[in-house]
């Protein structure tokens, strides 16, 4: 997959999938903007590994709330000052789910455990799109990758308000497809149980097993197995690909 001088930036650079990704295309030769919100220590620690393995020219962090507009303008304008352009938005920024906000009774959810996953999932990534695209129009190419769930697919007992977030991701990057091409693509990825530590916090070994046995391959994915379907969607590799939803889940949802 050949990403060699492309110019990226990663929404929630900080966590286990956006970090497998950096470093995969740091691999590839590719020139990263990391963002981050609250996480400056995680980002820190992926730049100083990038940076000790192929220089500080190749990467730079940037801050921003991406729910809010004005602050998402101000972070791909940094970008673009340092790269003078962006070929690829990778958008894997997503908003955490507590435990016990996963297992609420999905009719009694408020406000509140509604709204946040929907002003970072769903309005960060369009916010992030809605910046980015008139430079990729101009430069007359672009790739767009999201990530989504397999809950959004199949649906879930629980976690709804994630699920809707992330169905949303989904409908998103279908409808764009036919708005952005030719010279824009956009895709999307729906993550299964990808093994982590804040993905597998709060599961005992009984919890584990069950959940094994609704997987084919009967493992959880790898932030680094997530990573590759990301990059291929973003490289040039997948140039006659778009409008479409790669599901990365060890077979448990099959479309």
């Amino acid at each position: 997959m050949g990403m060699k001088g492309k110019r990226v930036l990663i929404t929630g650079a900080s966590g286990g999938i956006g970090r497998a990704t950096a470093l995969l295309l740091a691999g590839m030769g590719a020139r990263l903007a990391l963002h981050y919100f609250s996480n400056e220590d995680s980002i820190d620690s992926i730049l100083d590994e990038i940076e000790g393995k192929y220089g500080n020219d190749c990467v730079m962090k940037v801050k921003a709330d991406v729910s809010r507009y004005d602050e998402v303008n101000a972070m791909v304008d940094a970008v673009l000052k340092r790269f003078n352009g962006i070929d690829s938005l990778i958008a894997v920024a997503g908003y955490p789910m507590r435990r016990e906000v996963w297992f609420a009774d999905p009719l009694g959810l408020t406000d509140e455990v509604l709204d946040k996953p929907w002003s970072v999932d769903l309005k960060g990534s369009y916010n992030c799109i809605k910046a980015i695209v008139p430079y990729m129009k101009r430069q007359g190419n672009g790739s767009i990758v999201l990530v989504s769930s397999t809950p959004s697919i199949a649906g879930d007992a629980h976690g709804l308000a994630y699920t809707l977030a992330k169905a949303s991701i989904i409908a998103l990057t279908r409808s764009l497809a036919l708005v952005l091409a030719p010279e824009v693509r956009i895709n999307c990825v729906a993550l299964g149980s990808i093994s982590s530590e804040a993905n597998m916090r709060g599961y005992d070994e009984d919890q584990i097993g069950a959940m094994l046995k609704g997987i084919p391959m009967r493992r959880f994915g790898t932030p680094e197995e997530a990573a590759k379907a990301i990059v291929f969607l973003a490289s040039d590799d997948s140039s006659y690909i778009t409008g479409q939803v790669v599901v990365v889940d060890g077979g448990e949802v099959r479309v």
